[in-house]
């Protein structure tokens, strides 16, 4: 919807917030929310320049639910033309809460670690030694590390966090592993092991294409393990999956994992608005996954 022809008639608008007739509230509203993004500038102004409290509540309000309208919108176009792009998909779920991301300069960091792999590695590489040059820069080089509260603390589960404090939850971590793999042109896919998200190694030898070589654990400094281990391991937690139906996931199911994980531990802080949001994001994402 267009804006009001003028910052004047935006600002009465505005003023009508503290209307005592609810009708009127809901309708001015529902008219700010349809203008988008482009009325949060004036919201902010205004919300430095009035005097009431309740009138300021209400704006807040206003520019919360037209931040996570647009980040739903964003996720939803991402689904339909860009599910190539991990990290653009799990940067656009981050923006119901981190509405101001700066992509531009995630995109920097991210090629850095892209420079730095890339330059240790050639065609001689057997796919192992390609995974022990990538665990080298992001471990060894890069520091990034395991936060071990991640249970408790949502800011884990977001990749410009990651990116920013070099510690993060096994979902963010894997995230991080398999946008570097998919920059590198690597066969990493993301396996999606109950109670843990981890990484496979495809072998693109495999007249199948589906067959894993072995597997990789972000979290774990990207340890490196086989079937066996996975199996004692799987046995260990009580999972009952059998190892051949741990099918690699598409980006869209791993945001969407990364979601749901990040909603567990909005329920255990008792932040059920922030629930509810995220409830609505996966919503979005899990019909018809591709």
């Amino acid at each position: 919807m267009r804006l009001p022809h003028s910052n004047s008639q935006l600002h009465a608008l505005i003023r009508l917030l503290d209307d005592p007739d609810s009708d009127v509230y809901e309708n001015v509203h529902g008219k700010l929310v349809s203008f988008g993004k482009t009325v949060i500038p004036v919201l902010e102004s205004e919300w430095e320049t009035v005097g009431q409290n309740a009138i300021q509540e209400r704006i807040i309000q206003i520019i919360e639910e037209i931040e996570f309208e647009a980040a739903c919108k964003a996720l939803i176009d991402w689904k339909a033309t860009q599910t190539d792009d991990l990290a653009t998909g799990a940067l656009i779920a981050a923006t119901f809460q981190y509405p101001d991301i700066d992509f531009e300069a995630i995109r920097k960091q991210l090629l850095v670690l892209h420079r730095d792999v890339w330059i240790e590695l050639n065609d001689n590489l057997t796919s192992l030694e390609k995974v022990r040059v990538i665990n080298h820069i992001l471990y060894d080089v890069h520091q990034f590390r395991p936060y071990t509260k991640y249970h408790t603390s949502e800011q884990s589960f977001f990749l410009n966090n990651l990116l920013d404090n070099h510690s993060g939850s096994p979902m963010t971590l894997g995230i991080l592993y398999k946008v570097l793999a998919d920059m590198l042109d690597l066969p990493i896919v993301g396996i999606d092991l109950p109670h843990h998200f981890i990484l496979g190694y495809r072998d693109v030898y495999n007249h199948t294409g589906n067959e894993l070589l072995f597997y990789i654990n972000p979290y774990s400094k990207g340890a490196v393990f086989g079937r066996g281990e996975l199996e004692r391991y799987m046995e260990k937690l009580q999972v009952e999956t059998p190892t051949p139906e741990l099918k690699p996931m598409s980006n869209v199911e791993i945001v969407q994992r990364m979601l749901v994980e990040l909603k567990a531990c909005y329920q255990r802080s008792g932040k059920y608005k922030k629930m509810d949001e995220v409830s609505k994001l996966i919503r979005m994402l899990s019909s018809s996954n591709k």
